[in-house]
This record gives structure tokens, C-alpha cells and sequence, in this order.
């Protein structure tokens, strides 16, 4: 396994970890009675609830992960966990703003599926790989012919 591979691999639990730390800071600032220090709607729905089941989803797909005999991510895994990483970057960085509550209901749905998907994913590949199936793709399987443009049709 290369360095950049482990980097992928430990970058799950790392921001698991970050996430539940946020969500559990909400929960502290909540129960305190302190929501100044949530300026937002949105920064006390993102840190109530959103980050923690972010963390939950990347801490489970890691376990997911780690069961391979190589735990390795495929490409479409990291893919998924850029665009998670993506999400919820911008939903912190938009919670800040008490006019962004639409940009929220948006996000809060994508990151949702985003997670969900690569849960399932990685979950469908470390099975496949735990069983010795062949992995074949939900959009149906790859031909290795690339019909040409003028090619005659039968």
C-alpha cells in the first residue's frame, strides 16, 4: 500500500473524528444555553445533526474498508468521499451566514445521499472482494468493442 493510499484510507476517521467533535461542541453549546455561538439556523442543524451522522457514515465505511485484504479505496470511493468532504465543507463555512439557510436545505439532502452511496459502495466492493465475486458496475457491463463512427449498421 503507497503512502497516498494510507493518506485516503486515514482521511475517514480523521474527519469522523473532527465531525463528532463538532457535533458534540454543538450539543455542549445547546445544552448550555449558548447559541450566540451557533449564529445560524443552519450552523445548529449542521452541528446538531448533519456532522455527527457524517462521522458516524465515514467511521463505518472505514470498518467497511478495513475487513478488505488490502484496504484499499476504489476510485468511485474516493470520488464519493471527495464530494462528502466537499459538502460539508462548504455547509460549515455557510452555517457562519444566517441568510444561507437555502443554501442548507440544498446541501444537507446531497451530503445525505453522498454518504449513503459511498456506504453502500464500499460496502458492495468489500464484499465482492471478501467472496472473490467479480465486481460488476450497476450501469451494466463493459464492452471492450468501441463501435466506429462510420461503421455500417445491421
Amino acid at each position: 500500500m503507497t503512502t497516498g493510499e494510507r493518506w485516503w484510507l486515514w482521511s475517514q476517521p480523521l474527519v469522523a473524528a473532527l465531525a463528532l467533535l463538532a457535533g458534540i461542541a454543538a450539543w455542549v453549546l445547546q445544552a448550555v444555553d449558548q447559541y450566540a455561538l451557533l449564529p445560524s439556523v443552519q450552523s445548529v442543524v449542521t452541528g446538531t445533526f448533519v456532522l455527527p451522522g457524517l462521522g458516524v457514515s465515514l467511521a463505518l465505511n472505514h470498518l467497511i474498508v478495513q475487513r478488505r485484504a488490502v484496504p484499499v479505496l476504489t476510485s468511485g470511493e474516493k470520488l464519493l468521499l471527495v464530494a462528502q468532504y466537499a459538502l460539508a465543507i462548504i455547509l460549515v463555512t455557510t452555517s457562519l451566514d444566517p441568510a444561507a439557510l437555502l443554501l442548507g436545505y440544498l446541501l444537507w439532502p446531497l451530503l445525505i445521499v453522498a454518504a449513503v452511496s459511498a456506504c453502500i459502495v464500499m460496502a458492495r466492493t468489500t464484499r465482492a472482494e471478501r467472496h472473490g465475486e467479480p465486481w460488476t458496475s450497476p450501469l451494466g457491463p463493459a464492452t471492450d468493442e468501441v463501435p466506429l463512427l462510420d461503421a455500417p449498421t445491421r
